[in-house]
Order: structure tokens, then sequence, then C-alpha cells
């Protein structure tokens, strides 16, 4: 299976944290500290009326479980130690009021060496009795499946860039594919045998096969991440597909500028009907979208034209 993973800018995260924690706290009772003068105390967002403190964090992906990981905790651990220097000004935010919990927000919380790394971390804080924070303080890691659909979808609509990283399918993946997918195969095959150069037909075939389930493997990640804007986007793509059948393709007579052409137009369309998405993840659907109509129809090419 293709790996689709949301890639987060730090602002991004922050902003799409802020709306997922009004829906827990409320609006009113979320506050931003910010880190542009003087620092931020290991505080990003923080709740007086249940004695929360959040940092949001999201690690530059793709990267691998361990890595995140490790980088997990030593974000926890260097803002930890901010909390505690910055005791004295903590204190003021919380009206004198001990710190219940300080919770590392991340999009992806996938190892429990995390959840040991907090527990040692819990149990090193109150054993020092910061006057400050809680006799039961906790340290915390949350993701996004912590909070509820609703809130999700939300936040994802308060965006104003969205945008995922798609690791290339393996060999394996490939191979399993076109064994299972003969009469596709086979029709891609034909049909891109009238544009790729002789001798280049099977790295011409194997990298619209590419495209196509990097293509199916963002729009999974539409579907699950983005309902609204995944409905926007096949719509646009469907429509696209109709007048194609319709009206046949434009850009010719030359093979590669009908695939170029279309493509330029379905990019488009695509940023169209959903202007957060990238650019490049817009493009990636886009040749996705147009390998599998080379393999199922409508898009062709004549045999005149080459």
């Amino acid at each position: 299976m293709v790996s689709v993973v949301h890639q987060w800018n730090p602002d991004d995260w922050e902003i799409f944290a802020l709306s997922l924690l009004q829906q827990r706290h409320g609006p009113l009772d979320v506050h931003k500290i910010p880190a542009t003068h003087m620092g931020d105390y290991g505080i990003d967002y923080y709740c007086t009326a249940d004695s929360v403190i959040y940092q949001c964090y999201a690690v530059e992906e793709p990267v691998d479980v361990a890595t995140r990981a490790d980088r997990q905790k030593s974000k926890i651990t260097t803002d930890l130690k901010k909390l505690i220097d910055g005791a004295v000004e903590v204190s003021k935010l919380f009206l004198a009021k001990p710190v219940k919990k300080w919770i590392l927000l991340a999009p992806i919380h996938d190892s429990k060496d995390v959840n040991l790394h907090c527990a040692k971390k819990t149990t090193d804080l109150r054993a020092q009795c910061h006057a400050h924070l809680d006799t039961d303080f906790e340290v915390c890691i949350h993701d996004q499946e912590s909070f509820p659909g609703a809130a999700l979808k939300a936040a994802i609509a308060a965006l104003t860039s969205l945008s995922f990283s798609v690791e290339p399918p393996t060999k394996e993946e490939l191979d399993a594919w076109q064994a299972g997918s003969p009469n596709l195969l086979a029709n891609a095959t034909k049909k891109l045998a009238k544009r790729a150069e002789v001798g280049e037909l099977q790295t011409v075939v194997a990298a619209s096969v590419e495209c196509f389930l990097k293509g199916n493997a963002l729009t999974d990640a539409l579907r699950t991440n983005a309902p609204d804007l995944h409905e926007k986007v096949a719509a646009a793509i469907t429509s696209r597909a109709r007048r194609l059948a319709f009206a046949g393709p434009q850009g010719g007579p030359v093979p590669t500028n009908i695939l170029n052409t279309e493509l330029d137009i379905l990019v488009t369309t695509i940023k169209g009907a959903a202007p957060s998405l990238s650019n490049a993840n817009a493009e990636e659907i886009a040749m996705g979208a147009i390998s599998d109509w080379i393999m199922r129809c409508p898009l062709d090419f004549s045999s005149d034209d080459i």
C-alpha cells in the first residue's frame, strides 16, 4: 500500500491545533503564548479553566516511526525545561493555580516509547515538587485521533494550505498491481505505445502505473482527512472526464501535446475546486487521474497522429 503522510509546516499545524483545542475547551478558554518575544515557556496554548498546557509540534515528514519518536521525545525534554525555568511567569499565567497537565500535541503518535518518556518525565517532575505544578501533574502526548471527527473536519476546513507527502510504491506493490490488473495494464501498454519512444515503452507504462497508484493514495488520504475537499476534487475530475469522453482531448495531434494539455487543464481544474490543496498534490492527483483515463478510457491517441 502506497504510504501517504500529511506534511505540516509549523504554522499550519498550530492553526489546526488551535481549532481542535477550541472545540475541546471552548473558544474563549484557549489562550496563545507567542514565542517571538522572549520565548514561550514551553507553551503554545493553555487553558486556565482546565489547568492544561499544550505544546504543538509537527515533525518534518516523511520519517520512520523511530525517528519521529526520537524527535518527539527530544521536544518534550527541551520544552519541559522551559516550563520549569519559567516557573514564576507560568504561575502568573495560571493565576497561581497549579498546572495539571502538559501535553505535546502532534499530528502523529505511533510509538509507545514516547508514552514511556512521558511517564518518566511525569515521575521526575512530581518528585521535584514544583510549586507551579499540581501534585498529580502529568506529561502526555495527544494526536489527531484524540479528537472527535467533527472537530477534525472543522479544523481542516479552516486551513489555507493542505499538503501530503506520498512515498512511491515499492517494486513489490507495482508487481502486485500489474499481476492483478492485466486488462488495465494491456490497455495502458497499447495506448502508451503511441507515445513512447522505441525501447522506452515499459518504462513509460511503469511510470503511468506509479502515477495511478500515487494518485489513488492521495485521493484516499483526502477522503479520510478532508472529506469535503475530497468531494470537490472528485467532482472536478468527473466533470472533466465527462467532457473528455464527449468532446475528445485537447492539445493534439501529437500524443505528448495532448498529455501535457490535459494535465495542465486538470491541474487547474483541481486547484479551482480545492485552492488549499498544494500545487504538488494537485499535479499528483491529476497525473493519477489521467493514468486512470488511459487505462480505462476516455483518453486515447490516434495512431494517425504519430
